[in-house]
Parts: structure tokens; sequence; C-alpha cells
């Protein structure tokens, strides 16, 4: 298994706040808008995402899953598939002081199909899945600040 996680702050905005956008599905559209090479919206929370990679391109298919509010945290789930990305996603969300201010994390982790899978992972497809996680993130604040 591969693991990215990266976070931002979203300054000015309660958890719950956050937590009610983020966790409506059809918000994820414009989350993902412009943090990949394209995008395919297959139905509302379900997106074909497409990365460049040499020598070719993937796919990563995103499925919006569920909200999770019982570990006295919130998290918002989500479901990836492709080849040598099956996994999930989870967008963790705390409370930073003062409260009005809330940290978000994405958590990816996935299945890069063993050895070779994890070579062409750190090789191929590792930077590109970071810059366009930190680009969901960054597109998350600027929507949920926006209102």
């Amino acid at each position: 298994m591969a693991v990215i996680t990266t976070d931002i702050l979203i300054e000015g905005i309660r958890r719950d706040d956050v937590l009610e956008w983020i966790g409506n599905r059809d918000h994820h559209e414009r989350m993902l808008a412009g943090a990949f090479d394209g995008m395919k919206v297959k139905a509302p929370g379900e997106f074909d995402l497409t990365l460049k990679t040499n020598p070719l391109p993937r796919t990563l298919s995103y499925t919006f899953d569920h909200v999770d509010n019982e570990h006295g945290g919130r998290r918002v789930h989500v479901k990836t598939a492709g080849r040598r990305l099956d996994g999930k996603i989870h967008y963790s969300l705390r409370t930073m002081k003062p409260a009005l201010n809330t940290l978000v994390t994405l958590h990816a982790d996935y299945d890069t199909g063993g050895p070779l899978g994890g070579i062409i992972d750190s090789a191929i497809i590792r930077k590109r899945l970071e810059d366009s996680f930190k680009k969901i993130l960054e597109n998350l604040q600027r929507e949920i600040v926006k209102g």
C-alpha cells in the first residue's frame, strides 16, 4: 500500500460547516475541477479522473462513499479504483484554535500492485497524485470560503 497525506487550514469556517459542505457529494465536482488532467462526471459523486503519465495516461475512478462522524472527529470517505490506484481517500476535519479554523487532511492509501507497482508508483504516479491532491484541497478552500 502507498500512502499520501496532505492538509490545508481553512480559516474562519467551523468544522461542522466544512463537514456539511464536503459531505455533499454534489460539491466534489467543484473540488476536483482542474486538479487532474481530465475529469469525466459519471454520476453525482462519481468521476473518472485522468493523470497524464508516461508512457500511458492513468484513470483514477473517484466515488463518494459516506460521511462518518462516529469517532469524535469528522471524516468523509471516498473509494478509488484504477490500475495501481485501488484504495480509498478520506478527508479528516479537526478544529484548530481559534474554533473558527478547520484543518482538513486528505489521506489516500492505494494498492500499487506489488513490487513492480511500487517502483512505478514512486517513479511515475506518486508526484502527480500529490500535486492533484494538494489542488483538491486548494479548490475546497477557495469554494467554501466563497460560500
